[in-house]
């Protein structure tokens, strides 16, 4: 069972999501170190979780968190890659694969390609809110991979994957109580992009 295209699911804060999305065989699997998030995982768990994986690359997440977090943090842990927003204080200070999350691109105007020159370590672009108008910018995109936020129906959100042969971006969600947990959110979109065995 493998899926259409590549998948990045952001936001997992528990094993549910993490096994679950192990086994539909996405490519990336985020975790939030967001000290500015309310639903950031503590360094405890997100041990214990990763234990439990195998095969997607793990990424940590960072968005705007403070440098002094950020690098106690990647003291601690051991992650694939490491997202910031593109407004990150510090980008070429960061030593690791980077991949660089823009909530929505229409508040990028003119700087996508300074943001993507500030570090040669940038190996892929999220972008939550995705306006097909910006692509006078994809000269800067085509560099690199690319997970755009899914659309308003299916239908929508594959145009644009199989157009601009972006990845898709999805979103992991808080747990009900451990080992209980409703995967509609990701399962009506993982399911129906599964190639056929």
């Amino acid at each position: 069972m493998y899926l259409k295209y590549f998948v990045y699911v952001s936001s997992v804060n528990n094993l549910s999501d993490a096994r679950y999305c192990s086994g539909m065989f996405v490519d990336f699997i985020g975790f939030n170190f967001d000290e500015n998030s309310k639903n950031h995982i503590t360094i405890e768990k997100f041990i214990e979780i990763k234990n439990w994986i195998n095969g997607p690359k793990i990424v940590g997440e960072f968005g705007n968190s403070s440098w002094s977090h950020t690098q106690d943090y990647l003291s601690k842990v051991n992650v694939d890659y490491v997202s910031v927003n593109y407004h990150f204080n510090n980008i070429k200070g960061l030593k690791n694969k980077l991949i660089i999350n823009i909530p929505d691109i229409n508040n990028v105007e003119d700087n996508l390609e300074i943001i993507t020159q500030n570090s040669s370590n940038v190996k892929a672009i999220t972008i939550d809110k995705f306006d097909e108008s910006i692509m006078n910018y994809n000269k800067v995109l085509s560099k690199h991979d690319v997970f755009v936020g899914k659309k308003e129906t299916l239908n929508q959100t594959e145009l644009v994957l199989k157009k601009y042969n972006f990845g898709l971006k999805l979103s992991g969600s808080v747990e009900i109580r451990p080992g209980y947990k409703d995967y509609s959110n990701l399962s009506d979109i993982l399911d129906k992009i599964t190639l056929p065995t």
